[in-house]
């Protein structure tokens, strides 16, 4: 009996509906942050970017204190008490999720390619380049192997040696083939 009349209690006095509330806030908080770590990119036009105010950190707030204001007023914090003490463990969690992740944003590989760094770069062709279509290249940039689509003024075959003369887009460049004159270093000339 004395369980029904504190439920009462609480009922009467909020803290269970204010309970109900923060759990819900959280519980919202929680799916939000799910959502936008699991499928990345599904939120895109709610988010404000990586800053203070991305989706990540917005979702964390929520959610922690959403959870925080939950236990609180489980543990007989008045309805206020529990939503200030809520609200800044929100902060600071959200502030600790915003943290992670620009760190984790800035420990991803920094090997991308630009057009200036392929431009006269080497490699082999490993699907033959037609006269008027495209074959494909393959070159190792920073340590690792890298194939782009590329295409020819000439038909090349499988194996030849080029170098990247043109970049189309990100991910297709223009080619020639390596010739043995090319390859040599010039030579100074004769003096007389």
């Amino acid at each position: 009996m004395d369980g029904i009349m504190n439920w009462l209690d609480g009922l009467i006095d909020g803290s269970l509906l204010a309970g109900g509330v923060f759990l819900l806030i959280g519980i919202i908080g929680a799916v939000l942050l799910l959502l936008s770590l699991v499928l990345d990119g599904i939120f895109d036009a709610f988010d404000f970017g990586d800053g203070p105010l991305s989706l990540t950190t917005i979702a964390a707030f929520t959610a922690i204190f959403g959870f925080t204001a939950f236990a609180s007023v489980g543990a007989g914090m008045a309805t206020p008490v529990a939503a200030v003490v809520g609200a800044l463990a929100g902060l600071v969690g959200g502030l600790a999720a915003w943290w992670l992740t620009r760190l984790i944003r800035g420990a991803e590989s920094t090997t991308a390619l630009s057009g200036d760094d392929l431009v006269g770069s080497t490699g082999s062709v490993v699907l033959a380049i037609p006269a008027a279509g495209l074959g494909e290249v393959a070159l190792t940039r920073h340590g690792e192997r890298v194939s782009l689509s590329a295409s020819a003024a000439d038909p090349i075959p499988r194996g030849t040696a080029v170098r990247i003369v043109q970049v189309i887009t990100s991910t297709s460049v223009r080619v020639e083939p390596i010739t043995e004159a090319a390859s040599e270093p010039p030579t100074a000339p004769p003096t007389t």
